[in-house]
């Protein structure tokens, strides 16, 4: 039967590397990462990953003298949990569709306060990124490659299109679509009535 660690008992026995500390994040954390990531659009890879990023995040602060939180252990977890995703989730965005704003820099861990001021990006990005997933291949590796700012003329030859003048116009429709369903998605009606007006979807 697994042990009931304290919060002090496992920040003292992570900063020892210890299996059964490991294990008990596991089975105690692992569960809250996979039900946020998958919640916001992630599969079972990149639970994997976050949760794995997290830990590592943890393991180096447990490294700090002192090592003090404000809140529990879980609930810092979460919160530096929920920041990775939303880097990963902001560099999958703008891989696949670009959007003009600044790109946060890297930092080692987050505050709870800077994953309060980031949630309402967290969900522009997901409902942009979720709606993307729904069209066509197509249209997602022609807005792919035109966010990486490919000439349309290589586009074409790289997806084996017409010429880039077909091109040019499906990623006009393409771009348009995408804006019509997220428009239409009830997501997006919650989102505009919590952060304000459709200028905080940018599609251009």
């Amino acid at each position: 039967m697994m042990n009931k660690y304290t919060d002090e008992e496992i920040i003292k026995d992570l900063r020892q590397r210890k299996r059964s500390c490991i294990d008990y994040l596991y089975k105690e954390y692992f569960p809250l990462v996979r039900h946020h990531v998958k919640q916001n659009s992630g599969n079972d890879q990149d639970v994997e990953d976050v949760f794995q990023d997290t830990l590592v995040v943890l393991y180096k602060r447990s490294l700090e003298e002192p090592f003090t939180l404000k809140c529990s252990l879980k609930t810092f977890f979460v919160s530096v949990c929920k920041n990775l995703w939303l880097q990963r989730l902001d560099y999958k965005y703008r891989l696949m569709y670009h959007a003009d704003y600044s790109v946060y820099e890297d930092r080692e861990y987050y505050t709870l306060e800077d994953q309060y001021l980031k949630e309402e990006i967290l969900e522009q990005n997901r409902l942009l990124y979720k709606n993307l997933m729904k069209m066509s291949p197509e249209c997602r590796r022609i807005l792919q490659l035109y966010c990486l700012k490919i000439p349309y003329k290589e586009i074409a030859a790289m997806m084996k299109l017409k010429d880039e003048v077909y091109v040019k116009t499906r990623k006009y429709y393409c771009k348009n679509l995408l804006r019509k369903k997220i428009l239409n998605d009830p997501e997006c009606h919650q989102f505009l009535k919590n952060y304000g007006n459709r200028n905080h979807l940018r599609l251009d």
